[in-house]
């Protein structure tokens, strides 16, 4: 294994490079290149880096493509910025959204529920007529935004697939009996005077503790693009994970006490119009927004939002190259005549090299082909001893993914990262808003209307059929093989 000092000296001319300047490119879009996350990336076609596996869900995978076009079907849907800020924070919940939408397409197959091409096809034709447009209008839209159609077709096949399949293991075996309904009677009369609030949530799930600060994250995240003025309905209908984010996350007018206490009480200290910050439950993070505020039992007009001042961002958390480590590869292409041909010729062997790489296994394997000394596994090195330019280059290129060509006057390089240890800082959080006014008391209603049993029914039907579907997602999530690979 080659010293650090030789990992320097090895690097030396791609170093300058970084710096003066790249072949046929300027040195300041380069590095761009070279420091952009793929998934942040355009979409490339077919047979390129776009194409590679992003992760294997059993027999299943989901291709770097499908998250690409997932992600711009996301920012167009939701209402967010496309910018490269916007993409790298939908990453880790596409990723999630789309190994999930596997594996509800694999049961609903298994237990024999298919979805036909004419259900798709109305399920475009709604979307297009509540966006005012025709499907050639929607279909036009999308490629402007470089997502083909299909994108948004395999993601309604898997929504109506889910849809189906709990229709027939769960909505049919809930079952509520008249004293669950006379208990629920009563909750409603004890709470008559208090106030109800209009509710809708974004549901992110955590399965198990590993997940525990990816999902935290992705639940700051979204909470601060609607901040930022995105669409709450719209980036619920694309993320949550509850049973009425079809409906925008809609849960309807919630009493007090009637949901878990950590709710209860973020809901007690909230206001019309007002979002709060992602709320840690048993099953994972809630993100809740107040619509509007009535008393219980009251023919009163709702209270209505009043505007909120803007929450300023959170800050990106970055990472801390003083204790990053990384093990590194090297691939190296030596200019066997120094003339701009030869240089040319090492340019072209290292960029078809790059693109047939699959794995660092692959890539280490053909570096030690090479022949080459100082090709091959570099082990475990701490990127405060790279020098500043490929430092950004190592913490920011997808493990396991070649970087883009390095070339100098004597060589062009490909490096890739095989593992990397990457501890994040996080930015201290945005001074927090001005607290809401405090509710106004309760108001004892003049005359109490309270919805009928059968309507009250319905709402416990539905309330035990999200329960049972997260617990249905989670064990199909727990039984089966799921490898990420970027």
């Amino acid at each position: 294994m080659p010293s650090l000092r030789a990992v320097r000296s090895l690097l030396a001319a791609t170093t300058a490079v970084l710096v003066a300047g790249m072949v046929a490119q300027p040195a300041a879009a380069q590095q761009r290149a070279a420091t952009q996350p793929a998934a942040a990336r355009p979409a490339a076609g077919p047979g390129t880096q776009s194409e590679r596996i992003a992760a294997v869900v059993n027999e299943d995978v989901v291709s770097m493509s499908d998250v690409y076009a997932r992600i711009r079907l996301a920012l167009l849907n939701a209402g967010l910025p496309d910018s490269q800020e916007s993409r790298q924070r939908l990453v880790p919940q596409v990723m999630r959204q789309l190994v999930d939408e596997r594996l509800q397409v694999q049961e609903a197959k298994r237990i024999g529920i298919t979805v036909t091409d004419k259900e798709v096809d109305e399920s475009v034709g709604r979307i297009a007529e509540q966006n005012g447009m025709n499907r050639q209008q929607l279909q036009k839209v999308l490629s402007d935004r470089g997502t083909p159609m299909s994108t948004l077709r395999d993601q309604l096949r898997s929504t109506l697939a889910w849809q189906k399949l709990l229709q027939r293991k769960i909505r049919q075996e809930v079952v509520i009996g008249d004293d669950e309904i006379d208990a629920a009677l009563e909750r409603m009369k004890e709470n008559i005077g208090k106030p109800e609030y209009l509710v809708a949530e974004i549901f992110l799930s955590v399965d198990n503790p590993a997940q525990e600060d990816e999902v935290r994250r992705v639940a700051e995240r979204l909470s601060d693009e609607i901040r930022r003025g995105g669409n709450f309905a719209a980036v619920a209908r694309q993320f949550s994970q509850s049973a009425g984010a079809a409906t925008g996350g809609d849960m309807g007018w919630i009493r007090q006490g009637e949901l878990r206490p950590e709710l209860d009480e973020a809901l007690r200290k909230m206001r019309p119009g007002t979002l709060s910050p992602p709320v840690r439950t048993a099953d994972g993070y809630h993100v809740l927004l107040v619509r509007s505020q009535r008393t219980v039992g009251s023919n009163a007009p709702p209270e209505m939002p009043r505007p909120q001042p803007a929450a300023a961002p959170r800050p990106e958390p970055r990472p801390d190259i003083n204790r990053t480590k990384v093990q590194l590869a090297q691939m190296i292409f030596p200019v066997l005549e120094p003339t701009d041909a030869g240089r040319k010729a090492a340019k072209d062997r290292a960029e078809a090299a790059r693109k047939s790489i699959r794995s660092c296994g692959d890539f280490i394997e053909k570096a030690r082909a090479s022949g080459i000394p100082e090709a091959g596994d570099m082990g475990m090195l701490n990127a405060k001893d790279l020098p500043k330019p490929l430092q950004q280059l190592v913490v920011n290129i997808p493990v396991g993914q070649p970087s883009p060509v390095l070339n100098s006057a004597a060589a062009s390089i490909l490096l890739i990262v095989c593992k990397r240890d990457m501890p994040m800082i996080e930015p201290p959080a945005p001074a927090a808003a001005p607290p809401p006014p405090p509710p106004p008391p309760p108001v004892q209603p003049a005359k109490t209307t309270l919805p009928t049993r059968d309507e009250i029914e319905r709402e416990l039907v539905n309330e035990r059929a999200e329960m049972l579907s997260r617990r249905y997602l989670r064990d199909l999530r727990r039984s089966a093989f799921i490898e990420y690979r970027t």
